[in-house]
């Protein structure tokens, strides 16, 4: 059982699965509803995209990318309004890299193996000594594989897209639902087929397929299982 009320206690829980799946914002409300750490490893990968785009254009045309990162300074912050702050340099860029062109160029970076293990190093240094909940494609594989709980979340690839439609719209963007559509099951088949770091389930992990559940009740049934690890 993990008590999160324990003050003497570290908890990771690692939570995987596809995009649009609604890994962030769950995970987010669930860390604020129960005190501790959210880190949005996607946004990572996002600012990372966002910062060569922003230098180079859409070409990308980087040789090494890890390399021109040394003097690039990547911060997060977990708001107590349950908000997610990506600073980039200072600035915050946390609404630029919800971009759609950001999301169509961020295989070229997430299927890099530099760029991986990169990413991995900055997400245990921001985990530290708290207690964290953290969402991507291979926490519980990659980044975190003795975390205390790994949970699996997926959706029918309809609902993902509608879901992701709900989030452009939210920051006030139009977008073509078949565009979206088309975009994530092409993500899918990147980041379930590249060689470093794929997503997959972890074989301790707990699938909770989410397609006909409330936001509610994805909560709620996160936090059960943080609360009892069953």
């Amino acid at each position: 059982m993990i008590n999160v009320n324990s003050n003497n206690q570290k908890i990771i829980v690692a939570v995987d699965g596809p995009a649009g799946s609604g890994k962030s914002s769950v995970c987010r409300k669930a860390a604020l509803e129960m005190g501790v750490k959210y880190i949005d490893s996607g946004a990572i990968y996002r600012a990372i995209t966002w910062y060569f785009m922003d230098k180079y254009g859409e070409k990308l045309s980087v040789n090494n990318p890890v390399n021109e990162l040394s003097g690039v300074n990547i911060e997060q912050t977990f708001e107590p309004d349950g908000n997610v702050r990506t600073l980039l340099n200072g600035k915050d860029i946390s609404v630029a890299i919800r971009d759609e062109k950001v999301a169509e160029k961020i295989s070229f970076f997430s299927n890099n193996k530099e760029i991986r293990a990169y990413v991995s190093s900055l997400l245990r240094k921001w985990a530290g000594e708290s207690s964290i909940i953290m969402d991507g494609r291979d926490i519980g594989t990659v980044v975190f594989p003795d975390a205390d709980l790994k949970v699996y979340l997926d959706a029918s690839v309809d609902v993902r897209t509608e879901r992701r439609v709900k989030e452009y719209t939210d920051l006030g963007k139009n977008v073509d639902e078949n565009s979206i559509r088309n975009q994530i099951i092409q993500r899918d088949f990147k980041d379930e087929s590249r060689e470093f770091g794929p997503l997959k389930k972890a074989e301790d992990s707990v699938y909770l397929d989410t397609s006909n559940m409330t936001f509610s009740d994805v909560i709620e049934k996160l936090k059960d299982l943080i609360k009892f690890n069953k």
